[in-house]
């Protein structure tokens, strides 16, 4: 059995994340500023637009998109989300985790 995760599985889960994202309370000992509430309201509108069809790619080992200096563990990761030269990937064995890739 395949227990890696579905193509569709995975921008659901983003899109799940983004519509339960709850505002953080500020803490006490946290350093520098609290951000503006209305980056809280920004950020999601942001990841909600760059949202796309999911879909696979083969990336070189150190996350980075073929041409660029080869490594020797490729992978095939799930697309999930587009912004300018910055992606959102999905690692789409059990228990994979979300990237940032540029």
């Amino acid at each position: 059995m395949d227990a890696r995760i579905p193509v569709a599985d995975a921008r659901r889960q983003v899109a799940t994340e983004i519509e339960t994202f709850v505002v953080p309370t500020p803490r006490p000992d946290q350093l520098g500023e609290a951000l503006p509430a209305a980056w809280f309201v920004q950020q999601p509108d942001e990841m909600r637009a760059a949202l796309t069809e999911p879909y696979l790619v083969e990336i070189d080992g150190d996350g980075r998109f073929p041409g660029n200096i080869p490594k020797p563990v490729p992978r095939r990761v799930i697309i999930v989300a587009e912004d300018d030269d910055i992606v959102l990937a999905c690692d789409p064995d059990p228990g994979g985790d979300f990237a940032l890739i540029s």
